[in-house]
């Protein structure tokens, strides 16, 4: 079952999913898969593309998880069942994301970021960026001042915006593809490798100020798979339910009165913007 699905909520984008477990996507809050959502009007040949380009994204991240496997000394396979791109159990996600232009008069102005502070709730996320784009920024899960609190507890990414003692710039390199480690990878290797904090801050006055465009591919197990690592540190956790329960708490937190979580994720955030360079004719 394939297909995709416009997402929108509380932050400063569009984007499109294009998902293969539930052809119109997955509903956190219901626990169902949606029906088929493929717009005819981009033609067979989009859908067709899109499928083939998930697919070849896919066996990249196979190589990933394989090398990842033998780095942590397990056995090489550990991973290829889980991440059967075939079964019906399996959801990942492809994503385009859309970061709408800003004016220069915008820029001049202090602004939040376009996507706030997170971790992604997945196993690995492989990023594709555009050569000129800016705004992407990481904090390395050693980073974190409350990275562990986060990952304890499934759904709790939405529950605390993550605070980093530092953030390092990451703007595209041509040749490479940016790879996050996501909350179910902390919790499978006992929190060996750290989840990836990151956000899109807004551009800077030198900064490229059009439109801003990515494409992420959220790599999770098949949904029965059971996420623990050797030493237990970590509650026993199905991909199911890690994913429903991270759903849950981010259409709640989306849906608070009088958007505390959105004041708190954006807003506050302004001040920990770098201030823009303002150029003095």
């Amino acid at each position: 079952m394939r297909g995709y699905l416009c997402s929108k909520g509380n932050r400063l984008w569009e984007q499109w999913l294009v998902n293969r477990h539930g052809v119109g996507g997955y509903d956190a809050r219901t626990h169902e898969s949606l029906g088929d959502n493929w717009p005819p009007e981009l033609g067979a040949d989009y859908r067709d593309f899109t499928l083939k380009f998930q697919e070849r994204t896919h066996e990249v991240l196979l190589k990933i998880l394989q090398a990842l496997a033998l780095g942590l000394g397990w056995d090489e396979s550990f991973f290829n069942e889980a991440f059967d791109i075939h079964s019906p159990e399996n959801p990942s996600i492809l994503a385009v994301n859309y970061y709408p232009p800003m004016t220069d008069e915008e820029v001049h102005k202090k602004q939040p970021p376009r996507l706030h502070a997170h971790a992604d709730m997945d196993v690995l996320t492989i990023l594709y960026q555009r050569a000129g784009d800016t705004g992407l920024e990481i904090a390395p899960g050693s980073e974190a001042e409350n990275a562990e609190a986060l990952i304890a507890d499934p759904g709790n990414i939405w529950n605390g915006v993550p605070q980093a003692r530092e953030w390092t710039t990451l703007d595209c390199v041509k040749g490479c593809l940016t790879v996050n480690i996501g909350d179910g990878l902390a919790r499978w290797t006992d929190g060996l490798l750290k989840s990836t904090y990151h956000r899109v801050r807004a551009p800077k006055i030198t900064d490229n100020k059009g439109p801003r465009y990515s494409i992420p591919y959220f790599a999770n197990p098949k949904l029965s798979t059971i996420i623990q690592g050797p030493k237990k540190r970590f509650e026993a956790v199905t991909s199911f339910d890690l994913l429903a329960e991270t759903g849950k708490s981010y259409h709640a937190k989306k849906d608070t009165p009088g958007n505390e979580w959105q004041q708190k994720a954006y807003l506050d955030h302004i001040d920990a913007q770098s201030p823009a360079e303002v150029v003095v004719a």
